[in-house]
Protein backbone atom coordinates (compact mmCIF):
# COMPACT_ATOMS: atom_id res chain seq x y z
CA UNK A 1 0.00 0.00 0.00
CA UNK A 2 1.21 3.54 -0.73
CA UNK A 3 2.44 5.48 2.22
CA UNK A 4 0.98 8.99 2.61
CA UNK A 5 3.02 11.58 4.44
CA UNK A 6 1.55 14.65 5.99
CA UNK A 7 2.44 18.01 4.32
CA UNK A 8 3.25 20.94 6.53
CA UNK A 9 2.72 24.57 5.29
CA UNK A 10 4.16 27.84 6.58
CA UNK A 11 3.10 29.00 9.95
CA UNK A 12 1.40 32.37 10.32
CA UNK A 13 4.57 33.81 11.87
CA UNK A 14 6.69 32.64 8.94
CA UNK A 15 4.24 34.20 6.46
CA UNK A 16 4.30 37.50 8.35
CA UNK A 17 8.11 37.54 8.42
CA UNK A 18 8.22 36.80 4.69
CA UNK A 19 5.78 39.61 3.93
CA UNK A 20 7.78 42.00 6.10
CA UNK A 21 11.07 41.13 4.38
CA UNK A 22 9.44 41.41 0.96
CA UNK A 23 8.07 44.82 1.86
CA UNK A 24 11.53 46.01 2.94
CA UNK A 25 13.02 44.69 -0.29
CA UNK A 26 10.37 46.33 -2.49
CA UNK A 27 10.72 49.61 -0.58
CA UNK A 28 14.45 49.62 -1.24
CA UNK A 29 13.91 48.88 -4.91
CA UNK A 30 11.32 51.66 -5.22
CA UNK A 31 13.64 54.16 -3.52
CA UNK A 32 16.53 53.09 -5.76
CA UNK A 33 14.41 53.44 -8.89
CA UNK A 34 13.03 56.78 -7.69
CA UNK A 35 16.54 58.12 -7.14
CA UNK A 36 17.63 56.86 -10.55
CA UNK A 37 14.66 58.52 -12.25
CA UNK A 38 15.31 61.81 -10.46
CA UNK A 39 18.98 61.70 -11.43
CA UNK A 40 18.03 60.92 -15.03
CA UNK A 41 15.57 63.82 -15.14
CA UNK A 42 18.17 66.17 -13.68
CA UNK A 43 20.84 65.15 -16.20
CA UNK A 44 18.34 65.31 -19.05
CA UNK A 45 17.32 68.85 -18.06
CA UNK A 46 20.94 69.96 -17.81
CA UNK A 47 21.56 68.51 -21.25
CA UNK A 48 18.55 70.37 -22.63
CA UNK A 49 19.88 73.64 -21.22
CA UNK A 50 23.22 73.01 -22.92
CA UNK A 51 21.56 72.14 -26.23
CA UNK A 52 19.26 75.18 -26.11
CA UNK A 53 22.20 77.47 -25.42
CA UNK A 54 24.21 75.91 -28.25
CA UNK A 55 21.36 76.34 -30.74
CA UNK A 56 20.81 79.98 -29.73
CA UNK A 57 24.51 80.72 -30.13
CA UNK A 58 24.56 79.15 -33.60
CA UNK A 59 21.58 81.23 -34.77
CA UNK A 60 22.91 84.48 -33.31
CA UNK A 61 26.44 83.87 -34.61
CA UNK A 62 25.13 83.53 -38.17
CA UNK A 63 23.14 86.76 -38.06
CA UNK A 64 25.66 88.84 -36.11
CA UNK A 65 28.71 87.85 -38.15
CA UNK A 66 26.97 88.70 -41.43
CA UNK A 67 25.26 91.89 -40.22
CA UNK A 68 25.87 94.93 -42.40
CA UNK A 69 26.94 92.85 -45.39
CA UNK A 70 26.66 94.46 -48.82
CA UNK A 71 27.65 92.58 -52.01
CA UNK A 72 29.19 95.72 -53.57
CA UNK A 73 30.81 97.65 -50.69
CA UNK A 74 32.87 99.72 -53.14
CA UNK A 75 29.77 101.40 -54.50
CA UNK A 76 28.99 104.93 -53.30
CA UNK A 77 26.34 104.86 -50.58
CA UNK A 78 26.56 101.09 -50.23
CA UNK A 79 27.31 101.20 -46.49
CA UNK A 80 24.56 99.45 -44.56
CA UNK A 81 24.01 99.79 -40.80
CA UNK A 82 24.46 96.40 -39.19
CA UNK A 83 22.05 97.33 -36.39
CA UNK A 84 18.49 98.47 -36.99
CA UNK A 85 16.40 100.91 -34.96
CA UNK A 86 14.75 97.91 -33.28
CA UNK A 87 17.90 97.45 -31.21
CA UNK A 88 16.94 98.56 -27.71
CA UNK A 89 18.43 98.34 -24.24
CA UNK A 90 15.92 96.96 -21.76
CA UNK A 91 15.91 98.03 -18.13
CA UNK A 92 14.29 94.89 -16.71
CA UNK A 93 13.31 91.34 -17.53
CA UNK A 94 12.92 90.02 -20.17
CA UNK A 95 15.82 92.22 -21.28
CA UNK A 96 17.15 93.73 -24.47
CA UNK A 97 16.22 93.56 -28.14
CA UNK A 98 18.66 93.02 -30.98
CA UNK A 99 17.89 94.14 -34.52
CA UNK A 100 20.24 93.14 -37.36
CA UNK A 101 20.22 93.49 -41.13
CA UNK A 102 22.21 92.47 -44.19
CA UNK A 103 21.86 91.90 -47.93
CA UNK A 104 21.27 88.23 -48.66
CA UNK A 105 20.54 85.86 -51.54
CA UNK A 106 18.54 83.70 -49.11
CA UNK A 107 15.33 84.63 -47.34
CA UNK A 108 14.34 84.21 -43.68
CA UNK A 109 13.77 80.47 -44.16
CA UNK A 110 17.19 79.94 -45.74
CA UNK A 111 15.73 79.40 -49.21
CA UNK A 112 17.29 81.00 -52.28
CA UNK A 113 15.56 84.12 -53.58
CA UNK A 114 13.38 83.05 -56.56
CA UNK A 115 14.01 86.46 -58.15
CA UNK A 116 17.11 86.37 -60.34
CA UNK A 117 19.67 89.07 -61.06
CA UNK A 118 21.15 89.93 -64.46
CA UNK A 119 23.56 86.98 -64.17
CA UNK A 120 20.76 84.50 -63.49
CA UNK A 121 21.74 84.17 -59.82
CA UNK A 122 19.39 84.63 -56.85
CA UNK A 123 19.09 88.40 -56.37
CA UNK A 124 20.32 90.08 -53.20
CA UNK A 125 17.47 91.38 -51.04
CA UNK A 126 17.48 93.08 -47.66
CA UNK A 127 17.02 90.76 -44.68
CA UNK A 128 16.14 92.22 -41.27
CA UNK A 129 15.96 90.06 -38.14
CA UNK A 130 14.93 91.05 -34.62
CA UNK A 131 15.66 88.89 -31.57
CA UNK A 132 14.08 89.26 -28.14
CA UNK A 133 12.47 87.31 -25.30
CA UNK A 134 8.70 87.44 -25.73
CA UNK A 135 5.91 87.34 -23.13
CA UNK A 136 5.83 83.53 -23.27
CA UNK A 137 9.48 83.30 -22.20
CA UNK A 138 10.57 82.22 -25.66
CA UNK A 139 13.73 83.41 -27.36
CA UNK A 140 11.97 84.66 -30.48
CA UNK A 141 12.77 85.97 -33.94
CA UNK A 142 10.89 88.28 -36.29
CA UNK A 143 12.32 88.30 -39.81
CA UNK A 144 11.53 90.42 -42.88
CA UNK A 145 12.81 90.09 -46.44
CA UNK A 146 12.44 92.27 -49.50
CA UNK A 147 14.13 94.23 -52.30
CA UNK A 148 14.60 97.32 -50.10
CA UNK A 149 13.69 98.77 -46.72
CA UNK A 150 10.39 100.11 -48.04
CA UNK A 151 9.28 96.76 -49.51
CA UNK A 152 9.94 94.22 -46.79
CA UNK A 153 7.64 91.24 -46.22
CA UNK A 154 7.39 89.69 -42.75
CA UNK A 155 8.12 86.00 -43.24
CA UNK A 156 8.60 85.03 -39.59
CA UNK A 157 6.67 86.85 -36.87
CA UNK A 158 7.64 86.48 -33.20
CA UNK A 159 8.50 82.82 -33.64
CA UNK A 160 9.86 81.12 -30.53
CA UNK A 161 13.20 79.47 -31.29
CA UNK A 162 13.86 78.32 -27.71
CA UNK A 163 11.47 77.91 -24.80
CA UNK A 164 12.06 78.81 -21.15
CA UNK A 165 14.38 81.78 -21.72
CA UNK A 166 13.91 84.42 -19.03
CA UNK A 167 16.14 87.26 -20.21
CA UNK A 168 18.50 88.46 -22.92
CA UNK A 169 21.21 91.06 -22.34
CA UNK A 170 23.32 92.55 -25.15
CA UNK A 171 26.44 94.73 -25.22
CA UNK A 172 28.24 96.28 -28.20
CA UNK A 173 31.99 96.72 -28.72
CA UNK A 174 32.64 100.22 -30.06
CA UNK A 175 35.80 101.59 -31.70
CA UNK A 176 35.80 105.26 -30.67
CA UNK A 177 39.08 106.38 -32.23
CA UNK A 178 38.94 104.57 -35.59
CA UNK A 179 41.91 102.29 -34.89
CA UNK A 180 39.91 99.10 -35.61
CA UNK A 181 40.11 98.15 -31.93
CA UNK A 182 37.12 98.38 -29.59
CA UNK A 183 37.74 100.58 -26.57
CA UNK A 184 34.50 99.97 -24.67
CA UNK A 185 31.37 97.86 -24.40
CA UNK A 186 28.18 99.92 -24.51
CA UNK A 187 24.47 99.21 -24.24
CA UNK A 188 21.99 99.38 -27.09
CA UNK A 189 21.85 102.79 -28.84
CA UNK A 190 24.55 104.14 -26.46
CA UNK A 191 27.26 104.01 -29.13
CA UNK A 192 28.60 107.28 -30.56
CA UNK A 193 28.58 105.92 -34.11
CA UNK A 194 26.83 102.74 -35.18
CA UNK A 195 29.35 102.07 -37.97
CA UNK A 196 32.08 101.74 -35.31
CA UNK A 197 30.41 98.82 -33.54
CA UNK A 198 32.78 95.93 -34.24
CA UNK A 199 31.34 93.06 -32.18
CA UNK A 200 28.31 92.05 -30.14
CA UNK A 201 28.11 90.14 -26.87
CA UNK A 202 24.89 88.33 -25.87
CA UNK A 203 23.86 86.59 -22.64
CA UNK A 204 20.74 84.44 -22.38
CA UNK A 205 19.27 83.28 -19.07
CA UNK A 206 17.79 79.82 -19.59
CA UNK A 207 15.63 77.87 -17.15
CA UNK A 208 14.50 74.26 -16.82
CA UNK A 209 10.82 73.53 -17.18
CA UNK A 210 10.77 71.35 -14.06
CA UNK A 211 11.74 72.25 -10.51
CA UNK A 212 14.61 70.46 -8.78
CA UNK A 213 15.71 70.59 -5.17
CA UNK A 214 14.96 73.28 -2.64
CA UNK A 215 13.25 76.40 -3.93
CA UNK A 216 15.23 79.53 -3.22
CA UNK A 217 15.84 82.77 -5.08
CA UNK A 218 19.30 83.74 -6.30
CA UNK A 219 21.06 86.63 -7.96
CA UNK A 220 22.49 85.98 -11.41
CA UNK A 221 24.68 88.44 -13.30
CA UNK A 222 24.36 88.46 -17.06
CA UNK A 223 26.35 91.24 -18.76
CA UNK A 224 25.30 94.66 -17.53
CA UNK A 225 22.57 93.61 -15.10
CA UNK A 226 22.08 91.39 -12.08
CA UNK A 227 18.65 89.76 -11.87
CA UNK A 228 16.95 88.10 -8.91
CA UNK A 229 15.28 84.85 -9.88
CA UNK A 230 12.04 83.61 -8.29
CA UNK A 231 12.19 80.94 -5.58
CA UNK A 232 10.76 78.18 -7.77
CA UNK A 233 13.45 75.48 -7.61
CA UNK A 234 14.19 75.63 -11.35
CA UNK A 235 17.75 75.19 -12.57
CA UNK A 236 19.14 78.14 -14.52
CA UNK A 237 22.10 78.63 -16.81
CA UNK A 238 23.63 81.67 -18.52
CA UNK A 239 24.62 81.07 -22.13
CA UNK A 240 27.21 83.54 -23.47
CA UNK A 241 28.19 84.48 -27.02
CA UNK A 242 30.63 87.04 -28.43
CA UNK A 243 30.71 87.51 -32.19
CA UNK A 244 32.54 89.96 -34.42
CA UNK A 245 30.81 91.74 -37.32
CA UNK A 246 32.99 90.38 -40.08
CA UNK A 247 32.51 93.19 -42.59
CA UNK A 248 33.96 95.69 -40.07
CA UNK A 249 37.21 93.89 -39.30
CA UNK A 250 39.01 94.93 -42.49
Amino acid sequence: MPVFRSQHGFTLMEVMIGVFLSTLLMSGIVQLLGGSVSTYRLQLSKGQLEESGRYARDVLMTHISQAGYHPEPWQSGAALPALTGETLDGDALPGDRLGLQRWSRRNCFGNENPIKDSDGQPAFHLLQARFHVNNSNNFAITCRFGPDAASLTTQINNYGLIEDVESMQVLYAEDRNDDKTAESWVTGQAWQQESNVLAIKVALLLSTRQAFGQASSEQITLLDQTVTTPADGHLRKVSLLTSAIRSRLK
